[in-house]
């Protein structure tokens, strides 16, 4: 039987850290394998304990939720008045709303009398107990196993692997008797998906009798019939929050119908694990890397990737680490051996925030290239001086930027026009897709009509080509912000149609489409460069007619396919008005996933107007004098 050493459980660990801190004991010893969680709250209670009254500190936190919630309290009760800021990633500073139960279990850590309530959250009650004990005579030993448990939530990804997979295997470190409210995971799949938990001293030991006899060469989706017993699961994941993504996914490879209530904070999490779900996205986002690696959903697909990065921040860094999964699959998957091969890891663990490579393989440098008018393209236009910036260039890799667009974080961390890069983030890719969002030159002010106008339409037409690319079917993308292989570039110059001013990137995305280049996607705050609105009308027609005027000449059948349907839907709109019912609610999705602070008026003014300035930009883009 294939033994798994969990880690230590983040939501205990980081009890007993904040209660060490307020007590004035010593800090629990970690360790590299820890969860992020738990090293970045340690880091910085280790810090504070140096800091000297009146000088300013901040703390990064990276994207540890629970590190946040615990530190605002604590300063309120601990150093009031200090200058002290609290910063991370953008999504940790995008989750600093309301309080939440880690802001309500910090209290009572501190000491504040909070009434127990009818419906307590088990976190919180996992918060009294743990104080409870943590002031009990037996106060100051819990590093030495009085307190500490193996991760429950950690465990729920080889239930489900085993739910789907079938075997054995002996979960270390698991008690039956938890003070962890994910404990209810063990309950769960032997109720729903007849996965048993018998527990040893050694730890938890499950298997799954439905699939431990079942032909492992045969797809996991073939697995349905050994479940057909079981049509629907009802489960309400108010108190379990983390056990939705491998629940979901356990359920949609077997067949079964799942019933999910208490599931609205999954939006605010590392990533909006509902959408990540459905779509099958990991999305920077640990627990989604080892949902979809567990149901054989996280596989390259078609030209694009799905890649895994900072997966040292995981909850289980041995998970995809190799030293288990990998090992476990590789008896009855022989198709995962090369597929684990092929998945790249960036550690990000290191004190100064720079990136570093857990791959033996060289660092290669990527050239920034932004074309400039009067420049580079001696009076020859912009496609001439891509073309002399990229023959020029040395690197295996080239970045490329419109003139006027605000760099992504990721760019701008190296030095000069170069930034470290390495074949384990790209892979294969011969082109790299990356984000881009619209914003007004200042954020404070109030945004007029045509501002918010155009930056719902951007972020709809950001959305439709992201979605496009990660299914293998690309059908946009920017050269204000776009990765490409420099050999790749040069092998499709040929083309680039250099008769046309404009148009190198979507031309470049066709010439590879038919080579069968691959086609990545790195959809991440770090590598989303921000542009700027156009400010009059007419500037605004003349983007929209020179956007308009390559349509003739693209020739790749996903590309056409989209514009007939955008074309088709439009015409449609101004036929039978009606046909917004159904319009719209899609479109104001795509433009709610960019940009949630849209207005849904301004989402309706836009379809509205969009059909007629639509016709009248490709009727103007057939006569529209050509130029840079």
């Amino acid at each position: 039987m294939y033994k798994i050493a969990l880690p230590i459980s983040k939501s205990i660990a980081n009890r007993i850290l904040l209660l060490q801190a307020i007590h004035g004991d010593p800090l629990m010893r970690v360790s590299a394998d820890m969860p992020d969680d738990v090293l970045v709250l340690h880091d910085a209670l280790e810090q504070l304990r140096e800091h000297k009254t009146g000088e300013p500190l901040t703390l990064y936190l990276k994207n540890c939720g629970t590190a946040l919630r615990f530190l605002q309290v604590h300063l309120e009760y601990c150093y009031k008045g200090e200058p002290i800021v609290l910063d991370g990633d953008p999504r940790l500073m995008e989750r600093n709303g309301a309080p939440t139960t880690q802001t309500t279990s910090a209290r009572i850590l501190h000491g504040e009398p909070i009434p127990v309530s009818e419906n307590e959250s088990p976190y919180i009650t996992l918060s009294r107990r743990i104080r409870e004990s943590y002031l009990s005579p037996l106060r100051g030993e819990p590093e030495r196993g009085l307190l500490l448990e193996a991760c429950w939530s950690s465990a729920s990804y080889w239930y489900e692997y085993v739910a789907i997979h079938g075997g054995e295997l002996l979960l270390e470190g698991l008690k039956e008797e938890s003070l962890q409210g994910d404990r209810v995971v063990a309950d769960i799949y032997a109720k729903h998906f007849g996965v048993q938990t018998i527990f040893t001293p050694e730890g938890a030991q499950i298997s799954n009798v439905h699939t431990a006899s079942a032909d492992r060469s045969r797809p996991c989706q073939d697995k349905k019939s050994q479940v057909s017993n079981r049509k629907s699961v009802k489960l309400d994941f108010t108190d379990f929050p983390d056990l939705y993504p491998p629940i979901a996914l356990t359920c949609e490879r077997l067949g079964i119908t799942l019933h999910a209530s208490g599931t609205d904070r999954l939006r605010f999490k590392e990533s909006d694990r509902l959408e990540a779900v459905r779509l099958h996205e990991v999305r920077n986002d640990h627990r989604m890397a080892m949902a979809l690696l567990a149901a054989d959903f996280l596989v390259p697909k078609g030209h694009g990737y799905f890649l895994i990065r900072n997966q040292d921040s995981a909850s289980v860094p041995d998970f995809y680490d190799g030293n288990d999964l990998q090992k476990i699959i590789a008896k009855s998957y022989p198709r995962f051996v090369e597929f684990f091969d092929q998945i790249t890891t960036v550690n990000r663990r290191s004190t100064d925030g720079q990136t570093t490579v857990k791959a033996n393989v060289t660092t290669p440098t990527i050239t920034h290239i932004t074309p400039r008018k009067g420049i580079n393209d001696d009076h020859l236009g912009k496609k001439h001086a891509l073309s002399k910036l990229i023959h020029a260039a040395t690197s295996e890799y080239v970045w490329l930027h419109d003139d006027d667009v605000i760099l992504p974080p990721a760019a701008v961390k190296g030095q000069s026009d170069k930034v470290p890069c390495t074949k384990d983030l790209f892979g294969n890719a011969d082109l790299i897709i990356l984000p881009l969002r619209m914003e007004t030159p200042s954020l404070e002010g109030r945004v007029g009509v045509g501002l918010s106008l155009q930056i719902a339409e951007y972020a709809a037409i950001q959305e439709l080509t992201m979605r496009t690319a990660k299914r293998g079917k690309a059908v946009m993308c920017s050269g204000a912000n776009l990765i490409v292989r420099r050999e790749a570039w040069l092998a499709c110059e040929p083309d680039l149609h250099p008769e046309i001013p404009s148009g190198d990137d979507m031309f470049l995305l066709e010439a590879m489409k038919k080579r069968g280049m691959q086609i990545a996607v790195i959809d991440e705050p770090d590598y989303t460069a921000v542009v700027r609105p156009v400010t009059t009308w007419r500037a605004f027609f003349r983007q929209r007619m020179r956007w308009a005027g390559k349509a003739p000449h693209y020739t790749d059948p996903d590309i056409l396919r989209c514009g007939a349907l955008i074309v088709a839907t439009n015409l449609l709109q101004l036929l039978c008005p009606l046909i917004l019912l159904v319009k719209f609610p899609i479109e104001y999705g795509l433009i709610k996933k960019r940009e949630p602070r849209t207005k849904w008026y301004v989402a309706l003014l836009l379809e509205l107007l969009y059909p007629f300035y639509m016709f009248a930009s490709l009727l103007g883009g057939l006569f529209r004098r050509k130029g840079w």
